[in-house]
This record gives C-alpha cells, sequence and structure tokens, in this order.
C-alpha cells in the first residue's frame, strides 16, 4: 500500500487538476494523508504564472529535499513549471524524482505504481488530451469544478501560459452535460466551469458556444449553481451577455480581466478590445443585473506605460466601481512577447508607488459596494467554520460574495439564505431568515 500527499500551488484549473489526480489514485488503491512526513509519493501542483509562484515551489522543495534525507520520500511535480522546466528538474540539486506534463496528469497513477526507487523519470509535451471525469472538492462536496477547455489562443504579449499549456482546446459539450449531471446526483449544488478562456469555448470545433453551453446545462441537468473562469472581455457578446442576464442558474458575478485602463497598453498586451467597448459590456450588466459582482485583474507598469495611461486605469476602476480586484505590478516573464520585444522601463519604484494607488482605491470602493449591499438577501453555500468562533461559518453567496454568519453543522447541508447585516474591518456578515 503506498500513501500519498499533495500540494498545489496557483489557479482553479490546478486545484481542479489536482482533485481528479487525488481521486484517481484512491480509485487505483492509493491513500491519501495529510502530512508529508506520512506520505510514500509527495505530489507538488506547480503554477508558473509568475516568478514568485515559482519561487514558492522551490523553496517549498528544499524543504522537501530535508524530508527526503530523513525517510524513504518519492517526488512527483507537475503542472504548468513542470512543463517549463522539465528535465532541468533533475539538475536543480532538490531531488525531484518525476517530472509530469500538463498533458500526462491522467496517468499519474499508473507512473507512481510503475515507479522504481532511484529512477528520474520525465513525462512532458503535448499528447492526446483527456479531460476525464470531474468530482466533488474534496473540502466542499457541495461544489465542484469542471474543465471545459484547455489551453489557450490568445497569447498576451506578458503570459507564459499558451506556452504551457498549449492551443485551446474544447471539450465536447455532451461530455460535459454528462460529468455535471452525474455530479448533480452526487449531491453537487454549484458548479465552477474552468478554462483559460471559458467564453471562446466552441471556437476550436463545431461544437456549441458558450453562452449555448450555459443554457444546455441550465436546461439538461438539476445543477443548481453555474459560476466560470476566467472570461475575456473580447469574447463577451451580446449572447453571452443576455444568457448572463436572463438564466437563472448563471452567477450573477463576472470575473472580466481588464488589466489596463489605457488602449494604448491593452495594444501593447495584444488584448483585441478597447476600453470603451470594455464599457459598454459592463454597463448592459449592470444595467440589468441589480446584484452584480464584478470584480477583475489589473498590471500596472506595464512596458510604456506612462503616467497618462496609469491616470486611465484609476480613471476606468472609478467609473466602473469594481466590487474587487486581483492587482499586480508588472514582472518580466522570460520567453513571452513582452520580455523578449519590449523594454521594462518603468522603474521599480514607479510600479510600486502605482500598486499601492490603485490597491487603495480599490479598497475604498469595494467597502462602499460592500455598505451597499447591506440589507440584500443572499442564498449561500457554508465553506467552514471559523477559526476564532465555532459558532461562526464563512461561506460564499451565489454572487461569489464571501460572508460570515453564525450558525451549526446542519447549514453545510444546503443552501442557506442570508440577510447582509454589518461590516466588521473588510468583512460582510449575514444573518439567517
Amino acid at each position: 500500500m503506498k500513501y500519498f500527499f499533495v500540494e498545489t500551488y496557483g489557479c482553479q484549473m490546478n486545484k481542479a487538476d489536482s482533485t481528479s489526480v487525488i481521486e484517481n489514485l484512491k480509485n487505483a488503491g492509493f491513500v491519501q494523508v495529510n502530512d508529508p512526513i506520512n506520505a510514500d509519493f509527495v505530489i507538488i501542483n506547480t503554477c508558473s504564472v509568475r516568478k514568485t509562484a515559482e519561487s514558492r515551489i522551490w523553496g517549498r522543495l528544499g524543504f522537501f529535499k530535508g524530508l527526503k534525507a530523513k525517510k524513504n520520500l518519492t517526488t512527483l511535480v507537475m503542472g504548468c513549471m513542470s512543463e517549463r522546466v522539465g528535465e532541468d528538474f533533475f539538475l536543480s540539486n532538490h531531488s525531484v524524482d518525476i517530472v509530469v506534463g500538463n498533458f500526462y496528469k491522467d496517468k499519474i497513477p499508473s507512473i507512481i505504481h510503475n515507479y522504481k526507487k532511484g529512477e528520474r523519470l520525465a513525462f512532458i509535451g503535448e499528447k492526446d488530451l483527456n479531460f476525464g471525469y470531474s468530482f466533488p472538492d474534496e473540502e466542499n462536496p457541495k461544489k465542484a469544478f469542471v474543465t471545459i477547455s484547455h489551453g489557450c489562443n490568445n497569447f498576451c504579449s506578458y503570459c507564459i501560459v499558451p506556452y504551457l499549456r498549449g492551443r485551446e482546446k474544447s471539450r465536447p459539450s455532451k461530455e460535459i452535460i454528462d460529468d455535471i449531471a452525474r455530479l448533480a446526483d452526487k449531491g453537487v449544488i454549484q458548479v465552477t466551469l474552468l478554462g483559460q478562456n471559458v467564453n471562446s469555448y466552441g471556437k476550436d470545433s463545431d461544437d456549441i458556444s458558450f453562452s449555448q453551453l450555459l443554457k444546455k446545462i441550465c436546461r439538461d441537468t438539476n445543477i443548481g449553481w453555474i459560476k466560470y473562469l476566467s472570461s475575456h472581455p473580447k469574447d463577451l457578446d451580446d449572447d453571452l451577455i443576455e444568457t448572463i442576464i436572463t438564466e437563472d442558474k448563471v452567477s450573477k458575478w463576472l470575473h472580466l480581466a481588464v488589466q489596463s485602463g489605457s488602449n494604448n497598453i491593452l495594444q501593447k498586451m495584444n488584448r483585441h478590445y478597447t476600453i470603451e467597448s470594455y464599457i459598454e459590456k459592463v454597463e448592459k450588466l449592470k444595467k440589468n443585473i441589480r446584484n452584480l459582482n464584478i470584480t477583475t485583474d489589473i498590471i500596472v507598469g506595464f512596458p510604456g506605460e506612462t503616467k497618462l495611461d496609469f491616470v486611465d486605469t484609476v480613471n476606468l476602476v472609478k467609473q466602473i466601481q469594481f466590487d474587487d480586484a486581483y492587482m499586480y505590478k508588472y514582472n518580466v516573464r522570460e520567453n513571452t512577447h513582452a520580455a523578449n520585444q519590449l523594454i521594462d522601463d518603468v522603474p521599480e519604484e514607479e510600479k510600486l508607488e502605482r500598486l499601492a494607488t490603485i490597491i487603495n482605491l480599490q479598497r475604498e470602493i469595494s467597502y462602499k459596494n460592500k455598505q451597499n449591499r447591506l440589507g440584500n438577501i443572499y442564498d449561500t453555500i457554508a465553506e467552514k467554520e471559523s477559526k476564532k468562533n465555532e459558532n461562526e461559518i464563512f461561506g460564499f453567496t451565489k454572487e461569489e460574495l464571501a460572508i460570515v454568519f453564525n450558525g451549526d453543522k446542519n447549514d453545510f447541508h444546503g443552501i442557506v439564505k442570508l440577510k447582509a447585516t454589518k461590516i466588521e474591518g473588510n468583512t460582510l456578515f449575514g444573518e439567517k431568515i
């Protein structure tokens, strides 16, 4: 009997991949443990989207190297960093034994089963993609991630993902519907559809469009809520906007990464939309959805970003009034177009100053938006008990708003209806009704 431990970094798609690997290993007779000290195999699902993510993983591999000196342990790295670094992991002096790229994760049970101590194995590069089944989330079985596409065709100039996950490939819609119907039969309430660009689903095949897929899930399955990540503004067309507005099962949460408020910078980023078109689409949604929760990504200090370009981003944030945002300063990512062709000409001090400005502005807007939500009624799925107060439960609403409420273990069995009553710090609180 072999015991395994899994550690996951990066995006929700990595989390879905890890869940699939865990379930496949269990089905193959392996046993999951919660502490690497008890494991025979350690699996690290890696991320390469930023240097900081890779730095964390290198540090963690150093920890496992020390652990290997004390016990018989095999380390396997998978995911985007595995695809990028490949066999160079074996030269790193971190005692990596097995490297599995993004197209071989379905083979991990057989790879481990056949592994002989002392071998160094690498499985990287593209092969026929097997999406496989989706599984309820380990931490909350009322939820599940469902991958609907793999890879990306956008080639944003700052992004390394298309080089690591390959060209976009849409999963057959029948397979998705069957997968979600099976999850609903297992008691899953919410599915989150995943892809590097979910709303371009079907454009690489003769299958249905993303808006048609959403409607088909609503009609042909018993799933309660549908969320999705990540959306690209250029593919948010009128049909999809209408579907978001009219289909009750589709969450009124939209994560729509704008990245910059300057058309000049968007062109350098190879984003294929204008700020004017972005604003028009968002305003159409906000006009028709009262409780819309809109979130975004923003990069400051991109090559060539002038002070006026940054002012455009500030003005956009003020105009849209995002509920939340993931905000970063630009870091050079090797082997991307921006790294190879553009000059990283914004001084580090200026990047940090701009980042602080946009973070402080967004915090003010986020707090004001939460105040405006007080008194609203929200359907919520409980996530976990508070570490500080066993009577407090943390959950997410159908609109993907984080909320805390007083409850008990019975609240983890279904949907809880809450009235938003107060804000403490940056936390929204609700009461059961």
